[in-house]
């Protein structure tokens, strides 16, 4: 959530627990490095993930799903065992220098910020991810909301991606995930600071049938210092998926003024490295293609690791964010 569940004052709740926009699913994040080894370690080590298998795509594929600076790909699926969420990660050829985030873009706009994680043991799960090597920020936040106190902290991955414990009380947190017994749970939440997200979430809401699932505004000088604020945020947060306790898009409201930060709208396009996008399953792909009009790209045939033989398409949020939309059952 990077907001996660952090809620001094909660809007409250929003939207069902229950399926709503049960045809398309959030699986999780699509992230593009030159080490895919390097993810790999991390997602499986620290998170629990497995990886489910491999895809290569050749010229074709890879320009109709990725865009035209790309002669192919590598793709590796991962996937948390017992649900349907997991990490796609790509290793584009031709490789590139450029990330789509560094040190000095963390709160700047309009691309995919953090990819979140619930532990039922917050201190056991970042004291895990330490003896593994990972760097975490140097500061936590720690903050109580109406509902819970929450803690959260931030693990630096290559290519300047960054993940996410949450920690909560396990009873709020029933409502969120499936997985809740492990040091690390599924892929919460994905999140997308951005500049205006209004025609996002009429986008999301069109195109696969999304809804705002829960929905919260706090402030905390804990939460910006963790995101090296150079002011205290007051942030505003929708979460938009198919249901609460499926993985979805955290839509950040930081607060700050037009002047301050910055928009990288259009930056996150491969062979870029970083959080490149996200992963959408879905029951109707040419439904998806038909509602997102100009905004998806033509559907491609392929065998893809967690998927299997299927059709896929890439289809771009108003910002220029990509989604990978797959046909699953």
């Amino acid at each position: 959530m990077s907001a996660g569940a952090k809620a001094h004052s909660p809007i409250g709740p929003t939207g069902p627990t229950g399926p709503t926009g049960a045809g398309s699913r959030l699986f999780g994040p699509l992230i593009s490095t030159d080490d895919l080894s390097a993810h790999l370690g991390t997602f499986t080590e620290v998170f629990g993930l497995v990886e489910e298998g491999r895809t290569r795509l050749d010229a074709a594929a890879a320009r109709a799903l990725f865009g035209p600076a790309v002669d192919g790909a590598e793709l590796v699926a991962l996937r948390t065992p017992g649900v349907d969420a997991g990490v796609l990660l790509a290793d584009f050829r031709p490789g590139s220098a450029e990330t789509v985030r560094d040190e000095s873009t963390w709160i700047h706009r309009d691309v995919l910020r953090v990819v979140d994680f619930y532990a039922a043991d917050f201190a056991a799960a970042v004291a895990h991810a330490r003896a593994l090597g990972c760097e975490i920020e140097g500061s936590e936040a720690e903050y109580e909301g109406e509902d819970a106190g929450f803690r959260e902290a931030h693990l630096r991955l290559p290519d300047h991606v960054v993940a996410a414990f949450l920690g909560a009380p396990a009873d709020f947190f029933a409502d969120f995930v499936q997985v809740r017994d492990r040091l690390a749970s599924e892929v919460v939440s994905i999140s997308l600071p951005l500049t205006e997200g209004a025609a996002t979430v009429a986008f999301l809401e069109q195109v696969l049938g999304w809804s705002v699932v829960y929905e919260l505004t706090f402030d905390d000088p804990s939460f910006s210092e963790l995101l090296g604020a150079g002011e205290q945020l007051r942030v505003t947060a929708r979460m938009v998926g198919p249901a609460r306790n499926q993985p979805y898009l955290n839509l950040v409201d930081y607060g700050l003024p037009a002047d301050a930060g910055g928009s990288l709208a259009g930056r996150a396009v491969a062979p870029r490295r970083g959080l490149l996008g996200a992963v959408v399953a879905t029951t109707d792909l040419d439904g998806v293609r038909r509602r997102a009009q100009a905004a998806a790209g033509p559907a491609v045939t392929l065998d893809l690791a967690a998927f299997g033989s299927t059709r896929a398409c890439r289809v771009e949020l108003p910002t220029g964010v990509g989604l990978l939309v797959v046909e699953a059952g």
